[in-house]
Parts: C-alpha cells; sequence; structure tokens
C-alpha cells in the first residue's frame, strides 16, 4: 500500500474540492403581485353579484386588505401609491353599501397596477 503524499496547506486543498454553489436567478416578482391579484378577484366577485351581501363585503373587504398587507410586507406600497390609494377607496365604498363607487375604484387601481414604477433595487 502506498503512502499518501500529504501537503503542507490541507485547506487549501479542501477548498479545492469544494464544487462552486450554483447560482440560480429568480426573477424579480411584479410590485403590487398579490394586490393585482386580489383586485381581479374582487372586480369577478363585483361583476358577477350586482349588490352584494354582508358576508360577501366583508369577504371581499378582507381579501383586499390582504392585498394591501403584502404590498406594504414587500416594501411596494410608495411604487404603486395611487393603486393603493384606490384600493383603500374600494374598501370605503364597499363599506358604504356603494359596490358601484367600489367598482369604479377597483377598475382604477388596476389601470395604476400596470405600470409600477421603477424600483432602486433594479437600478443596481
Amino acid at each position: 500500500m502506498a503512502k499518501r503524499n500529504l501537503s503542507a496547506n490541507v485547506h487549501e486543498e479542501f477548498r479545492a474540492g469544494i464544487p462552486a454553489p450554483i447560482l440560480r436567478h429568480r426573477p424579480a416578482p411584479t410590485p403590487g403581485e398579490r394586490l393585482r391579484r386580489a383586485v381581479e378577484t374582487a372586480l369577478a366577485e363585483l361583476n358577477s353579484t350586482g349588490n352584494p351581501d354582508d358576508p360577501t363585503r366583508h369577504r371581499l373587504d378582507d381579501l383586499l386588505v390582504g392585498g394591501l398587507a403584502w404590498t406594504a410586507a414587500t416594501g411596494d406600497t410608495c411604487r404603486i401609491e395611487s393603486a393603493v390609494h384606490d384600493v383603500r377607496t374600494a374598501r370605503d365604498r364597499l363599506d358604504a353599501h356603494d359596490p358601484d363607487g367600489a367598482r369604479v375604484a377597483l377598475l382604477a387601481a388596476r389601470e395604476g397596477l400596470g405600470r409600477p414604477l421603477p424600483s432602486q433595487r433594479d437600478a443596481r
């Protein structure tokens, strides 16, 4: 059995045997993506029911609050500020039993969600 030739720098040999990490580039999420889905779902619900009942209005409000929360958590509120304002207006209109006003506000929000401001992270 032959003896192995040990080098003086074991750490260097050890590092050489470790494969480099695999870097996978993930596409950056679109600002307000969850809010966009919430707006689309709320619009579909409002279009299918002319005047939603109380449980439906509460469910739509919860849906929109969830979309706003995700937007705030990801730090995108300032990039889609006009759409966020329109969603808040839609929530107020739903609370005031004005589904037509909520629909108009949600349509404006959907339009505003189509063109987010550029991120400073993307500029790097």
